[in-house]
């Protein structure tokens, strides 16, 4: 049952490839659809009973500064690091004060339907929203609420975040995927974006 979804989206995606014309149209339909070509992946969360496997964002661990992320309401890069290292050796996080957020894309497709995090508060627990936004080539976009989550006072990896709402209700086509992460209350530390292709529990 838990990879029932994934077959469902393959074969609706191969059906409607059947219908695109040409054999490059339906190649064309199917690579849009579904994407790929994101990088390996590996179990990083295992420590936490999670088996799935995950790819690092481009930038997941802030160690570039911000670049490739859209930072506003005072969030900042700082010193500090999830001290797990999932995403390599690196010493900073971004810091977002209440009402900050950021932004970043990820490679996406209906087969990359979640992503998880390292987040902390900063003294206090925080509150943080996610958010995604998928954008078709004619710009039409679809948001997802992924809904908000308590960080506490020691870094821990987020919960598991679904993005496979947003991919099915955007049109066909080449897509990218935003994620926005924004404060609601306290200040939160986040480091280390992972994306999870098929979204698994295990």
């Amino acid at each position: 049952m838990r990879r029932t979804i994934q077959v469902v989206v393959a074969v609706a995606a191969a059906a409607l490839a059947s219908a695109a014309g040409t054999t490059s149209a339906k190649a064309g339909l199917i690579k849009g659809l579904l994407g790929g070509g994101c990088g390996s992946t590996a179990p990083v969360f295992s420590h936490w009973n999670d088996w799935s496997g995950y790819y690092f964002a481009s930038n997941g661990g802030f160690e570039s500064s911000t670049a490739g992320w859209s930072v506003a309401g005072g969030a900042s890069v700082v010193s500090g690091n999830e001290p797990w290292s999932l995403g390599g050796a690196g010493s900073h996080a971004l810091q977002l004060p209440t009402g900050a957020s950021a932004a970043t894309v990820v490679c996406y497709g209906l087969t990359y339907p979640g992503v998880r995090f390292f987040a902390s508060g900063v003294k206090t627990t925080a509150k943080i929203h996610v958010r995604v936004f998928a954008r078709s080539l004619l710009g039409v976009v679809s948001v997802l609420d992924g809904g908000s989550f308590t960080a506490g006072t020691t870094w821990a990896p987020s919960p598991r975040i679904s993005t496979l709402f947003s991919a099915v209700a955007a049109p066909l086509g080449t897509k990218t995927m935003q994620l926005q992460f924004t404060v609601e209350s306290g200040t939160a530390r986040i480091d280390d974006l992972f994306v999870d292709p098929l979204l698994v529990k295990s």
